[in-house]
């Protein structure tokens, strides 16, 4: 942030206006001006409407003016924050899918347990028995009908990366691990410090 004395210094630059000129406007000396510049002095209230008539600006536009090099660090600040808030959009996104696959990824998991564990059967399932349920879980008919097109919608809405498509259970599980790695590499590249 600026003080009085450099907005005061770099006006009257801007408008060509000598330390002399501007001393004699305000009845004092070339030194005395100086010093008020350099922050030695304070600039008062009857200075400031002084130098207001001189610079042809308003007290309240002084005191709000802004140099060229405060500007660019402000606009440098507001990239920054933008850079900042879209790799936070970015992270919610990735979030926000990740929480989608695993989702589905469970309610369909969940389904196979239910329909392989829990059906009365004697002996356990072997893996081909679980990978066979699987497929039949997330598989949708081939039909064209009104109700088979909402299915796949649906299926297609509830998985971005649709790795509950795959028919074997064993590759489903690789491919959420996948996402689970590439969403924790991303987590750490996103780190921000505000």
């Amino acid at each position: 942030m600026q003080h009085l004395h450099e907005k005061v210094r770099a006006i009257r630059l801007r408008k060509g206006i000598t330390q002399e000129q501007a001393g004699s406007h305000l009845n004092t000396t070339k030194s005395n001006y100086n010093r008020m510049e350099k922050g030695h002095v304070e600039v008062s209230p009857s200075k400031l409407i002084k130098l207001a008539e001189l610079f042809e600006m308003t007290p309240e536009a002084i005191a709000s003016f802004q140099t060229e090099e405060a500007q660019s660090a402000a606009r440098s600040e507001l990239e920054q924050l933008r850079e900042r808030v879209a790799r936070l959009e970015g992270y919610v996104a990735q979030t926000d899918q990740l929480l989608t696959e695993s989702a589905t990824f469970f309610r369909y998991f969940e389904r196979l347990l239910n329909e392989v564990f829990y059906q009365g059967k004697d002996q356990p399932a072997s893996l081909e028995d679980l990978n066979r349920e699987w497929a039949r879980l997330v598989s949708y008919s081939g039909e064209n009908t009104e109700a088979a097109q909402r299915e796949r919608a649906q299926h297609q809405m509830e998985s971005p990366l649709m790795a509950a498509k795959l028919s074997q259970l064993e590759m489903v599980v690789q491919a959420m691990q996948s996402v689970f790695r590439f969403y924790e590499a991303g987590k750490a590249q996103t780190t921000f410090r505000l």
